[in-house]
């Protein structure tokens, strides 16, 4: 029997499935389940489609199992892990096709890394499947899945929360503190992202870039046999950074690298994705030129450290817009870092913006060319009256009390520069 023919004659055992939230991967096992499932019964638990209003969520006790989307927080709707039979895609997935998969987590850096990695094995010649949190479910390439597929795998702590199976290759790129709102603490999140190697086995990989790993594990605690934290590795392919082209990390290169050897991928490949390499949308984006001064998209990140990576990789940054949705992250060191950068003026705006604002402006030196605006517009047209060389859009925060996500952030910003060129 075929793994697929398994993963669809386990799921055959329930009479009633519930999906529980209806977005990427809730449609997508609807449409799985009404080709392979004909006889199950499919209930469908989300609030925006309900018709029983603040009782949508007694449909969960009417399932035998529930395929919870990972965007769903059971803490902040106050239900245990344990009320009722939850399963998602990514449990099952990994359950039935994991020792085909590369899977990769960290806070930052993952869509970079697994479009990366895709594109090295198909450089390579090798069959490569590319899906996850990078926008498509699993089950939209699971058809094409045969013996010598090599599935590369985005997954985000919130798909990793709760699941007891892990790749046969796991790949965390870094850990710092994001997306609070959705867990109990810091050290929930924390764990969610450690389910990428805690299941694995002796005959697994693990391959991680931390630092301070040993502050959280011990090597004994570390399921896989072959283990490499590569973050001391010298890289021996050089790589020249074109802000038109895009920036890949020096810590997602020697991941790359590291990987690169242990499935034997030809150094032609390799070079040849490191060539071709294109930044993907929002992440230090080269948007457009307006009057001598570039204007830089980095949308995606939602964190301080990742604005204060932005600033330390590019280089004549002079005008940096900063701000958005507060979700508790702590701003001391993204605000110290910027009282001592050389960034000239810094235009906050929104929630976090504001505190921003409030501590830099403390600061005499700082205080001339520091701006607050009440919108990304506003701070659009601020920047490009004051900006000399390059103006950096890293707002260091979530877009949610403004913008559907970061993309949607992203692509607004694009079009504000637009307006400006004319």
């Amino acid at each position: 029997m075929s793994k697929l023919q398994n993963f669809i004659s386990e799921l055959q055992n329930y009479k009633t499935i519930a999906i529980f939230g209806y977005g990427v991967e809730g449609k997508s096992f609807h449409t799985f389940a009404k080709k392979y499932l004909p006889t199950t019964a499919i209930r469908i638990v989300d609030k925006s489609i309900s018709k029983e209003g603040e009782n949508y969520l007694d449909g969960l006790a009417e399932a035998d199992l529930i395929i919870k989307s990972p965007g769903i927080s059971l803490y902040t709707l106050g239900i245990a892990y344990d009320a009722y039979n939850f399963t998602s895609i990514t449990e099952l997935f990994i359950k039935h096709f994991g020792e085909q998969i590369i899977g990769v987590t960290g806070t930052k850096g993952k869509s970079t890394l697994v479009t990366l990695i895709d594109a090295m094995l198909k450089y390579d010649g090798k069959k490569s499947l590319l899906c996850g949190n990078i926008g498509l479910s699993p089950l939209e390439i699971i058809e094409q899945i045969d013996s010598e597929t090599m599935v590369v795998m985005e997954l985000s702590s919130h798909q990793l929360h709760h699941i007891h199976y892990s790749p046969h290759i796991a790949i965390l790129t870094n850990l710092f503190a994001e997306h609070l709102d959705y867990y109990e603490s810091e050290d929930d999140y924390y764990r969610a992202k450690f389910n990428i190697f805690l299941h694995q086995n002796k005959d697994d990989i693990f391959i991680t870039n931390l630092p301070n790993m040993e502050k959280f594990f011990s090597r004994s605690e570390i399921p896989a046999k072959y283990f490499y934290n590569v973050y001391a590795n010298t890289l021996q392919t050089p790589y020249e950074f074109d802000i038109k082209q895009g920036y890949i990390h020096h810590a997602t290169l020697q991941i790359l690298e590291q990987l690169q050897q242990l499935l034997g991928v030809s150094e032609t490949a390799y070079k040849a994705t490191l060539a071709n390499f294109k930044t993907l949308p929002h992440r230090l984006e080269y948007v457009d030129e307006v009057d001598g001064i570039a204007y830089i998209n980095d949308s995606i990140a939602t964190i301080p450290e990742a604005t204060i990576e932005a600033l330390k990789i590019l280089e004549d940054v002079d005008t940096l817009i900063v701000g958005g949705f507060d979700r508790g992250v702590a701003y001391k060191g993204l605000i110290e870092f910027l009282i001592k950068s050389d960034v000239k003026n810094i235009i906050c705006f929104s929630d976090t913006g504001k505190q921003i604002y409030e501590k830099i402006a403390r600061h005499k030196e700082k205080k001339d060319t520091l701006f607050y605006e009440t919108d990304l517009t506003s701070s659009v047209h601020r920047a490009h009256s004051v900006a000399k060389k390059r103006v950096l859009f890293s707002p260091a925060a979530s877009s949610f009390n403004a913008y559907k996500n970061f993309v949607e952030r992203g692509e607004h910003f694009r079009a504000l520069v637009e307006e400006k060129k004319g």
